[in-house]
């Protein structure tokens, strides 16, 4: 309802896809009704968890926009696939690994984030303008005004301090009631958004101390999820009453359908034309076909800005390096790597880590997650640090 009353009626222009059938919505809400099932089958606290995040995160945003387009059903396949994936019942065999001392690691994580924290101070200026809170045009003045400021530093800490080491260091504050290292962790995210002004680096502190309550990792997806519609409903009110728009185009657009739309643009434009990475790691391999890169083609033909860096999933990455068969095989890398975390017993104060992680899925190349946003940071520190936190805290 939203989707046809709400992004159709006021952003149709922007080309999102408006040929609903009958057919495919009931295929749809079959597949939607039928995954939120799996979450009553006899599996993990973090399974059931992860699976209800898909479920709000990928596979209900990918349902709605197949209703209303004539291509995507590879999506809603993978996806599907995935869900019932990590839903099997088997077993990974892990190495044993030393044990940290858990007393230990708020300053061990303090003294990390400070260490990757230096090269953003010594590159980047601090903003003390309190209009940036507002998230309106000042962040995107500011984006511009320090764009080419980065270096390899700042490109390959930013998403391993802000999404793993901070993040971590605020719930060790938390459960062992040094509340001066959560304080510190929020201060330091702060000051590296008045610094990088970008809305995920701001809120994904708030998002992981948010996860940190409730004692079940499916409770605190259910309590978030009504939290959303919530939001969502407040945001139909103001626009129907205030003619304001934004809260209501910012989570339900540009939250959730984007990035279920933009699978489609990649899937449309570069059918048959399988990249195989000649853009990155594989151009000494393969000659690359295009003078910009693809996240800029899809900038351009979702958005009509060859400036518009038009990032997506790993499905729609994999798709357009490998085709079918890459989608299909990223997939069930990413189903091997939750199942990975659900063999750790990760204590559940710390599932918003994974909340950051499925954000990641959904809007990251696989490659790029692990490279650059900090995966093998989040993959190391889990198996060594976090691993059997679940049976000391219970």
């Amino acid at each position: 309802f939203e989707y046809q009353n709400f992004v159709i009626g006021k952003y149709e222009y922007m080309g999102f896809r408006n040929h609903f059938d009958f057919y495919r919505a009931i295929i749809s809400g079959v597949l939607f009704f039928g995954s939120t099932f799996l979450v009553f089958l006899r599996s993990s606290d973090f399974i059931k968890g992860i699976t209800g995040l898909l479920v709000v995160l990928m596979f209900m945003p990918i349902l709605v926009v197949y209703q209303f387009d004539t291509v995507g059903l590879s999506y809603v396949i993978a996806t599907m696939l995935l869900v019932l994936f990590i839903n099997f019942k088997f077993k990974l065999i892990l190495l044993k690994s030393i044990r940290f001392e858990q007393r230990q690691m708020p300053i061990i994580l303090f003294l990390l984030a400070l260490v990757l924290f230096i090269p953003f101070l010594l590159t980047y200026t601090i903003n003390f303008d309190l209009n940036l809170f507002k998230f309106g045009e000042e962040i995107y003045e500011v984006r511009e005004a320090i764009k080419g400021k980065g270096n390899v530093f700042t490109g390959y800490l930013l998403s391993p301090l802000i999404q793993v080491v901070i993040p971590i260091m605020a719930i060790y504050g938390l459960i062992q009631r040094k509340f001066y290292f959560t304080i510190i962790a929020v201060l330091l995210t702060i000051i590296t958004y008045l610094m990088m002004p970008q809305k995920s680096i701001f809120l994904g502190i708030f998002v992981v101390l948010f996860f940190y309550f409730f004692k079940q990792p499916l409770r605190k997806v259910a309590v978030f999820t009504g939290l959303v519609l919530s939001l969502l409903l407040l945001g139909v009110v103001l626009t129907y009453t205030s003619d304001s728009i934004v809260l209501e185009s910012l989570l339900l657009r540009r939250y959730f359908i984007i990035p279920a739309y933009l699978n489609h643009v990649y899937l449309e434009f570069f059918d048959k034309i399988p990249l195989q990475y000649s853009y990155s790691f594989l151009s000494g391999f393969y000659k690359y076909p295009f003078e910009v890169g693809p996240t800029f083609l899809i900038g351009d033909a979702a958005f009509g800005s060859i400036k518009t860096n038009a990032n997506n999933g790993f499905m729609s990455d994999a798709f357009i390096n490998f085709g079918l068969w890459g989608m299909f095989g990223f997939t069930l890398i990413v189903g091997l790597i939750i199942k990975f975390f659900d063999e750790l017993s990760i204590d559940a104060k710390f599932f918003g880590l994974f909340f950051l992680l499925i954000n990641l899925f959904r809007s990251t190349a696989l490659p790029t997650m692990v490279l650059t946003h900090g995966l093998w940071l989040l993959i190391l520190l889990s198996f060594f640090v976090l691993r059997n936190t679940l049976k000391k805290s219970g």
